[in-house]
């Protein structure tokens, strides 16, 4: 994914209201939209140094957007969470993804077969669900980073779909220059965290993937270890 043109650059005064952030920019504030409804540990410092795309979109109340952060480490994230998908998306329409390759045509936002909801992807016999993470915890990636009954559903659709004959793939995107690998933050969601498990027993598959990112361009670089929780 490219941007043309490149993110514009401020500085972080804070993130609020989940869905607001306020920044500065050559000495003028300005509120921008803030696209991710978790708690965004370790990339929403104020003082942080940040990037925003614009939209040219004339019915968007707020046309800047909360892209990139800069964290204490120094470390890219992506914390527009909007942005997984659109990812994944271009990384599966590029056979990128090793264990997904074999597929040539994937539909967005199917309904979860005998069941309520919609998963991000599937093609053929196959779902997929993508999860963002952008917290890097103790050297380590860790998802999630707030309590989410949406999530913990989710991963038991993928469950119910392996159940009916299904290849069901839960895929954590990680837009994070300093995550190398990752884990579940079992502390934060006991309930995810026993999901996952469960869910991996039953036969639905689950690994992480890293992007680059810079203000210009995100560009996926690698598979990372996925472990389980204890």
């Amino acid at each position: 994914m490219k941007f043309c043109p490149e993110l514009a650059e401020a500085v972080l005064i804070r993130r609020y209201k989940r869905f607001l952030a306020d920044i500065r920019e050559a000495g003028l504030v300005t509120t921008i939209h803030c696209a991710n409804t978790g708690a965004m540990h370790g990339c929403s410092d104020p003082g942080s140094k940040v990037w925003y795309s614009i939209s040219d979109n004339p019915q968007r109340k707020l046309s800047r957007s909360l892209e990139l952060v800069e964290t204490q480490s120094g470390h890219l994230v992506c914390v527009n969470t909007a942005r997984a998908n659109q990812l994944v998306g271009e990384a599966l329409h590029k056979r990128q993804i090793k264990q997904l390759a074999g597929c040539e045509k994937w539909n967005r936002e199917v309904s979860i077969p005998n069941a309520h909801g919609r998963l991000d992807f599937a093609a053929d016999n196959i779902v997929v669900e993508v999860k963002m993470v952008s917290w890097l915890r103790q050297g380590i990636g860790v998802f999630p980073d707030a309590v989410s009954s949406r999530a913990t559903r989710h991963v038991k659709a993928l469950q119910a779909c392996a159940a009916d004959g299904w290849r069901a793939v839960l895929l954590f995107c990680v837009p994070h220059n300093g995550i190398h690998s990752m884990t579940i933050a079992s502390d934060v969601d006991p309930d995810y965290a026993a999901a996952i498990v469960q869910a991996c027993t039953e036969g639905v598959e689950m690994f992480a993937y890293r992007w680059c990112v810079s203000p210009s361009e995100w560009r996926l670089s690698e598979q990372i270890p996925f472990e389980l929780p204890d």
